[in-house]
């Protein structure tokens, strides 16, 4: 049986080999390539957006012109001067903080219980760069509210901290966000009380055609409410690995540096990572408004077709957080059943479909009332747009028919 088709698909199903034979394409010449995979018209209607270098060469511990060219057009298109290539983000978030701590005389951070810095990177704020934090807002599944930042940016000089981070959109919520509105609000107040405002921006590209639609604001509107921005290029842009920090100060990125070196991040070269970053992002810049369609009308359809399947605790089995989708991504809650009876009614569906309806589960805690956890699954809308919604909806419907069967 040929491998299933993946609802929730994240990576490409590419070899090593073809991967480094795409790069090897690009990398030949990366306007002829582009024309080819994205076909003249839309090559043309995109090329704005596009970074297209004149040279590409080796960057060597972190020259070359190439790798500038790269930051250089990233940086502007988030409406800032300057940017700094990592290799991963959790380097380009710490080294941001380092900076705006160190400037500030203030080792004292602040985020939200689901960012990324608490959850995910086992506390190395606090035991490799000695940063104290403190939680925002006082909801774990909501984005801390205005008046909750507020509060935090109004206490006194001693206990107020240096740098805020906010995650746009909220990954852990199912890429809940804010409104622009509420961005501008917290941006003037932490101008105000001379708190710097730093943008996880991991899947700004996914969020951006929220902001187009419901505001008419671009990536640089929403990057320049930041002081520093830092973006992802092996998520949505499907890169191999790699992140930047931008912003408008030269030397905050000179500080960096120093930072990106004594975490160890300053290789004698990136090249490969960098190249190929570049292509992922020349790929897939400007198509995620088609993929929030896609994943809205998929949304739409997957809530009235399982409605009438009811978990043991009485409650819908398939959800979603949140109720409509902010973009591409989201997440596929299933209630009333363990992660073990989910895993077999997905494996049955399988079987009798070559379909799968999610890969990973996170458990939710604490317990629901019937004490089965009520899991999570992280769907995403890449490589899909040409499957019909009806696959998806008949592979839900599915998932529920089997645990409904499955639980008499």
């Amino acid at each position: 049986m040929k491998k299933p088709l993946s609802l929730s698909q994240f990576a490409t199903d590419l070899t090593p080999q073809q991967e480094f034979e795409r790069t090897a394409s690009y990398t030949k010449d990366p306007t002829a390539y582009l024309q080819k995979i994205l076909g003249s018209e839309t090559f043309d209607k995109r090329k704005v957006l596009l970074c297209l270098p004149e040279k590409i060469d080796k960057d060597i511990y972190g020259g070359g012109e190439h790798k500038a060219h790269f930051q250089q057009h990233v940086a502007k298109l988030l409406g800032k001067d300057h940017g700094l290539f990592f290799i991963t983000g959790v380097q380009a978030q710490l080294a941001a903080m380092e900076v705006h701590c160190d400037r500030a005389g203030n080792n004292r951070v602040a985020w939200h219980i689901t960012s990324h810095l608490e959850s995910f990177e086992e506390n190395a704020y606090d035991v490799l760069y000695g940063l104290e934090r403190r939680l925002l807002g006082n909801d774990e599944n909501e984005n801390p509210t205005v008046e909750e930042i507020k509060e935090v940016l109004s206490l006194s000089e001693d206990q107020r901290p240096a740098a805020m981070v906010l995650e746009i959109p909220s990954r852990e919520l199912g890429c809940k966000t804010y409104s622009f509105a509420d961005l501008e609000a917290i941006s003037s107040a932490c101008r105000e009380a001379g708190v710097k405002l730093h943008c996880d921006g991991a899947r700004i590209w996914e969020i951006e055609p929220y902001y187009q639609e419901t505001a008419g604001k671009t990536f640089a509107d929403i990057g320049k409410l930041f002081d520093t921005v830092y973006v992802s290029f092996y998520k949505g842009l499907r890169g191999p690995a790699g992140a930047m920090l931008v912003c408008n100060d030269d030397s905050f990125i000179s500080e960096a540096k120093k930072w990106q070196r004594r975490a160890g991040g300053t290789a004698f070269t990136l090249f490969y990572e960098v190249i190929d970053c570049e292509r992922g992002y020349n790929e897939n810049i400007g198509t995620f408004d088609a993929k929030w369609k896609k994943m809205t009308e998929i949304v739409d359809a997957i809530i009235p077709a399982t409605a009438s399947y009811k978990s043991r605790n009485g409650n819908p089995i398939i959800s979603f957080l949140p109720e409509k989708p902010t973009c591409c991504q989201i997440r596929t809650i299933f209630q009333g059943y363990t992660a073990d009876e989910l895993v077999s009614a997905r494996d049955r569906v399988v079987e009798k479909s070559n379909v799968m309806v999610f890969d990973r589960l996170w458990p939710k805690k604490p317990l629901d009332d019937d004490e089965r956890r009520q899991s999570r699954e992280w769907m995403v809308v890449q490589a899909l747009l040409e499957t019909e919604t009806k696959v998806f909806v008949d592979a839900y419907v599915a998932l529920c028919e089997e645990l409904v069967a499955g639980g008499r």
